[in-house]
């Protein structure tokens, strides 16, 4: 009873410091408009830095590199498939802020997902031992607060009100919570397919990386060929 309610205790207080530089992002109108314009170079590289830096290697340990590699690509093809068929079935709206909310949906969804398995790794970590949990715990707040700030950037582009994203992250955070319970009491069942279940989510938040980047190049694009003309009447 006393390793469920540490266990409790220690997840609630890690959910909310990872909201910490989002709600500082949230609460900062200067920060917020710099974030509107660059969060998406932000997003895009704190998202590559969590699938090749922080969820990969972690994949790795319990998969061969080829089935990690499948396993990324089919990730990346079911967050495709899921756009893809949002996108089809939407008429009505401007399409540019549809395809804002769209993605910072997709990016909640996906967080709510990351946040599962990290419930899983702390729930097992305490299984092991309450200094195992603490540090598991511990790592994990540090690897989610420049993530989730990624996140708030995204959702702010997306012109969703203040108080509806500061909601929707809470309770995403929150699903750390049950997930470490459940995890502490059927841990060795949950952490035998947590390596592929990871591996999936490394593939949703490589098709939200690549979004972000495609949305860069497309930015510079239109830039470049505004500037074109200009160019040649100087010349």
């Amino acid at each position: 009873m006393l390793e469920v309610i540490l266990i409790i205790a220690t997840t609630v207080t890690t959910a909310i410091l990872s909201l910490v530089g989002g709600f500082l992002l949230l609460g900062g109108s200067k920060l917020a408009r710099a974030f509107q314009k660059y969060g998406t170079y932000f997003a895009a590289a704190v998202l590559l830095y969590a699938v090749f830096c922080d969820i990969l290697p972690e994949v790795l340990e319990g998969l061969p590199a080829l089935q990690a590699v499948a396993l990324v690509a089919t990730g990346t093809a079911i967050c495709f498939l899921i756009n893809f068929c949002a996108g089809h079935f939407h008429k009505h709206g401007d399409d540019k802020t549809f395809k804002d909310k769209k993605q910072a949906y997709a990016m909640l969804i996906v967080d709510s997902l990351h946040t599962a398995m990290d419930g899983i790794v702390i729930g097992t970590s305490f299984a092991s031992g309450i200094p195992t949990g603490l540090t598991s715990a511990f790592a994990t707040a540090a690897h989610e607060i420049p993530q989730e700030v990624g996140d708030f950037s995204i959702m702010i582009r997306s012109k969703m009100e203040k108080k509806k994203i500061a909601k929707l992250q809470i309770i995403s955070a929150l699903v750390l919570v049950p997930f470490a319970v459940i995890a502490f009491f059927v841990g060795d069942a949950l952490k035998k397919h947590l390596p592929t279940l990871l591996a999936l989510i490394a593939g949703f938040f490589l098709y939200i990386a690549l979004n972000e980047i495609y949305s860069i190049i497309k930015t510079i694009w239109k830039k470049v060929k505004k500037a074109s003309p200009k160019a040649k009447e100087i010349r």
